[in-house]
């Protein structure tokens, strides 16, 4: 191989190699983003539990339909 067919090689796993940082960094940055809320919602998950008290959200509630039951 010649020396300017390395270098181009070269420079394209460069330009790789730097388009999957940015990628990376991006999901870092959202994660890091989301921890203090996470954070908060695994103390209120760990309380709540230590409580004997359960965080699902309720379903919401409507009239019984008299088809339904048979």
């Amino acid at each position: 191989m010649t020396e300017e067919s390395e270098r181009t090689k070269f420079r394209e796993h460069f330009h790789e190699m730097g388009e999957a940082l940015a990628g990376i960094s991006k999901d870092v940055e959202h994660d890091v983003a989301d921890a203090p809320h996470l954070a908060k919602e695994g103390a209120k998950n760990a309380l709540a539990r230590a409580a004997g008290i359960r965080r699902t959200p309720m379903h919401e509630w409507s009239d019984p339909s008299t088809s339904d039951r048979k």
